[in-house]
């Protein structure tokens, strides 16, 4: 996967790993203790670092568990007025002690293991297609910062991008489907799938052991289940 992708207005940096005093840790822990960025989190807010770190060992690349676990985490920033302006995708140089990106979000990919959401076969791949296409869960969380302002679109079509791009990264998969799971209650984000080309399958209506979700204790939702072959 890219280390590091450049759009017009924003700049991914490929986080695979977030080390105590690291900047990478720092990023994520003033996502996951943002009570607004939290909102339709189903691990709710940190309330500490301890916190985050055990959100983030669910996205974040691990040599632990069942070999083919397949992860992707891209810390998005914006790229400030001294860095725009630049050719061919390469930045600018910055004012010396200028402050050229701040954070504002998250993107993940993350192939399914025993903690996904378990779905009906309807909104599933045919298990004879499980030999050579991989699916991978899409998930984002921006700061209120970057709300409203096309940067989720913008950070998960660059994404897909470089999911197209690294080919070998899947192996032994040839093809990759992404899917999606969005509330029905979260607008926004049903925006950007539309915005970025996901298919929707249909609604489950999901009921279960009551989780923290939106400021309520929920027993049930309907999610809007989407899709994309991106690899075929």
């Amino acid at each position: 996967m890219d280390p590091i992708i450049f759009t017009p207005r924003l700049k991914l940096t490929l986080v695979t790993k977030a080390e105590r005093g690291s900047p990478e840790l720092e990023w994520l822990h003033e996502l996951h203790s943002n009570e607004k960025a939290t909102w339709w989190s189903i691990y709710g807010q940190a309330k500490s670092i301890e916190d985050t770190e055990k959100v983030m060992k669910g996205y974040l690349p691990t040599n632990e568990g069942a070999e083919n676990t397949y992860r992707v985490a891209y810390a998005v920033h914006k790229v400030l007025e001294s860095m725009s302006g630049s050719v061919e995708g390469e930045p600018r140089p910055a004012e010396q002690g200028k402050k050229t990106t701040e954070f504002i979000g998250l993107v993940t990919l993350i192939s399914l293991d025993a903690g996904s959401l378990a779905l009906p076969k309807d909104f599933t791949l045919p298990t004879a297609a499980a030999t050579t296409t991989l699916t991978v869960e899409l998930a984002y969380m921006f700061l209120p910062i970057g709300w409203g302002k096309g940067y989720a679109t913008e950070s998960v079509e660059a994404a897909f991008e470089s999911c197209k791009r690294a080919r070998s990264f899947w192996t032994p998969f040839t093809k990759l489907c992404i899917r999606a799971i969005v509330n029905e209650d979260n607008p926004a984000s049903l925006r950007v799938m539309d915005k970025t080309g996901m298919t929707k399958s249909g609604v489950y209506d999901w009921t279960g052991k009551a989780i923290f979700l939106a400021g309520e204790w929920q027993e049930r939702s309907s999610l809007h289940i989407f899709g994309m072959h991106l690899l075929k």
